[in-house]
C-alpha cells in the first residue's frame, strides 16, 4: 500500500513541537538543577552568617564557657517563619553540650579549619534539615567549641519550585510562539502553491502551457519543472495524435469509399463476369483498408513506447532472419531474390523485439512492393564501430532526390508510385528508430535502387540475460 502523507504544515509542526518539547525538558532539568544549586548557595551563606553570629556569643568567664543568649537574641536567631531552626554549642574538650535547641544528630567527626563553616544534611521531626557548623576557639585560652545551626529546607524548596515553575511557563510560551511562527511561516511560504493550484484548476483539459516555477518556493521548483516537461510531452503526444487521427480518417475514406462504390457496381452487375470483377475490386479495397489499419496500430504502439525507459536486449540478426522468412512467399510470387547477409554474428541492441520486426519488415515490404519483378532485395547486418548496423538494399527504381526528404512523412506517397500503399511504412520505421535512440539514413539513386541504414547502440555482453 502506498504511504499516505499528511499536510506539510502539520508534519513540520509536529516535528518542531517534539524537538522543542525535548529541548524544553532538558532546559527544565537544567533550570531545576541550577535553581537548586543557587538557592542552596544563597541560603548556605545566610546560615553560615548565623553560625558566626552564634559563635560570637560564646565566651570564657571564670574558667567556664558561657553562651550568652538573651531572649531578644534567641528570638532573632530562631525567627524564620514556616521553618524549624535548631542549634547546638558543644565543648570539644569534654564533648559536653553547652546550649542546644532540638536534636541535630551525632556530632561530625571531621571539622573544617577554625572559623570556616561546613555543611551537612540531616533530619529533624521528619523533615529534611540543612546544617552549618563551625569550629570556634574561645579566648583567651583558645578553648575549642563546635557551633551548629540547622534549619528545615522549606524555603529552599519553595524558591526552587518557583524558579522551576517560571522556567516551565517560559518554555511553554516559547514553544507555543515558535510553533505558531512556524505554522504561519509555512502557510506563507506555501501560499504560492495555492495560486498555482487555482491556475491549474481553471485550465481546460487541452491547455498544457508550462507553469511558471518562479511563482513557487525553490524547494518545489524542480517538481514544477518536471511537471512542465511532462505536460510538454503530453502536449506533443496530443498534437501528434490529433494530427494522426485527422490523417487516418482522411486516408480511411478512400478504401471505404471504394468498397461502397464496388458494392454498388456489384448490385448492378448484369452478368457473372462483371460481378466477379466487382468482387475482385472489393477484395482489393478491403485488403488495402486492412493493411492501413494494421499500419496504424503499429504506429500507435511505436508512439506509445516510452523513450525514457530502456528496452530489452534484442537480437537484430535473428529478427532480420525472421523477417526474411515472413516475406519469402511474397518475394517468390514476384520472382525476387530475397536474402540475408550477416556472417552468423548475433548483434544485440536495446529495444522491443516486436517493434523491431515491424521496423525491418516495413523496409523489406517497401523494397518488395516497389521493386521490379525478378529484382534483388538484401538484408545485411554488421558492426559499424560501437553500433549495430542493419541495411535493407534493393535494386528497384529508387527514390528521386526531391522526394527523399518527404519519404518518411506520414501518409506520403510519391506521384510516381504505381502500387497502392498506406504511406505509413517509412514513418513507422523512423518512429521506432527514434524511440530506441537509433539513427536512420537513406541512400538512393533513381534507377539504381535504395539502401536504408539503421544504426543502434550495441548492447554489451554484461547486459545480456
Amino acid at each position: 500500500m502506498p504511504r499516505q502523507f499528511t499536510s506539510l504544515r502539520s508534519r513540520l509542526t509536529r516535528r518542531l513541537a517534539l524537538v522543542l518539547a525535548g529541548i524544553g525538558v532538558i532546559g527544565t532539568i537544567a533550570a531545576y538543577w541550577l535553581a537548586s544549586s543557587y538557592a542552596n548557595l544563597a541560603y548556605d551563606r545566610a546560615l553560615s552568617d548565623d553560625v558566626l553570629t552564634l559563635a560570637e556569643q560564646v565566651s570564657m568567664e571564670q574558667g567556664h564557657i558561657q553562651v550568652a543568649l538573651p531572649d531578644a537574641a534567641l528570638k532573632w536567631l530562631l525567627a524564620d517563619e514556616g521553618e524549624i531552626v535548631l542549634f547546638r554549642v558543644t565543648d570539644l574538650r569534654s564533648m559536653k553540650v553547652l546550649a542546644a535547641k532540638g536534636d541535630l544528630g551525632a556530632i561530625p567527626s571531621d571539622f573544617p579549619a577554625n572559623g570556616q563553616a561546613a555543611y551537612r544534611d540531616g533530619e529533624a521531626e521528619g523533615r529534611r534539615v540543612r546544617i552549618s557548623y563551625m569550629r570556634h576557639l574561645v579566648d583567651p585560652y583558645d578553648v575549642p567549641v563546635l557551633v551548629e545551626i540547622g534549619e528545615t529546607t522549606g524555603k529552599r524548596d519553595r524558591m526552587t519550585r518557583g524558579i522551576l515553575g517560571a522556567t516551565i511557563l517560559f518554555m511553554a510560551a516559547m514553544i507555543a510562539v515558535a510553533v505558531g511562527l512556524v505554522r504561519h511561516g509555512v502557510r506563507t511560504a506555501l501560499a504560492p502553491l495555492s495560486f498555482l493550484e487555482a491556475e491549474v484548476t481553471q485550465r481546460s483539459g487541452m491547455e498544457l502551457t508550462p507553469l511558471d516555477p518562479l511563482h513557487a518556493p525553490e524547494e518545489v521548483r524542480g517538481l514544477i519543472e518536471a511537471m512542465n516537461r511532462l505536460m510538454a510531452r503530453v502536449s506533443s503526444v496530443v498534437e501528434a495524435q490529433s494530427h494522426f487521427i485527422a490523417n487516418a480518417a482522411h486516408q480511411l475514406r478512400t478504401p471505404l469509399a471504394g468498397l461502397n462504390l464496388h458494392a454498388q457496381r456489384a448490385r448492378k452487375a448484369a452478368n457473372a463476369a462483371t460481378l466477379d470483377a466487382c468482387l475482385t475490386d472489393v477484395e482489393a479495397s478491403a485488403a488495402r483498408a486492412s493493411h492501413l489499419i494494421e499500419q496504424l496500430l503499429v504506429l500507435a504502439k511505436a508512439e506509445a513506447a516510452d523513450p525514457t525507459i530502456a528496452g530489452q536486449p534484442v537480437n537484430v540478426s535473428a529478427v532480420a532472419r525472421q523477417v526474411i522468412e515472413r516475406f519469402l512467399p511474397l518475394a517468390d510470387q514476384r520472382r525476387m531474390d530475397l536474402g540475408y547477409e550477416g556472417g552468423g554474428q548475433d548483434l544485440y541492441v536495446a529495444g522491443n523485439e516486436m517493434l523491431f520486426a515491424e521496423m525491418i519488415g516495413n523496409l523489406v515490404d517497401n523494397a518488395v512492393r516497389y521493386s521490379r519483378d525478378g529484382g534483388r532485395v538484401t538484408i545485411r547486418t554488421g558492426l559499424d564501430g560501437d553500433n549495430a548496423l542493419v541495411s535493407v538494399i534493393d535494386d528497384g527504381p529508387g527514390i528521386a532526390r526531391a522526394d527523399q526528404e518527404q519519404a518518411f512523412a506520414r501518409f506520403y506517397r510519391s506521384d510516381s508510385s504505381s502500387r497502392g500503399g498506406a504511406g505509413l511504412g517509412l514513418a513507422i520505421v523512423r518512429e521506432i528508430a527514434e524511440r530506441y535512440h537509433g539513427r536512420m539514413a537513406l541512400h538512393s539513386t533513381p534507377g539504381e535502387g535504395c539502401r536504408f541504414e539503421l544504426r543502434f547502440p550495441r548492447v554489451g555482453a554484461a547486459a545480456l540475460p
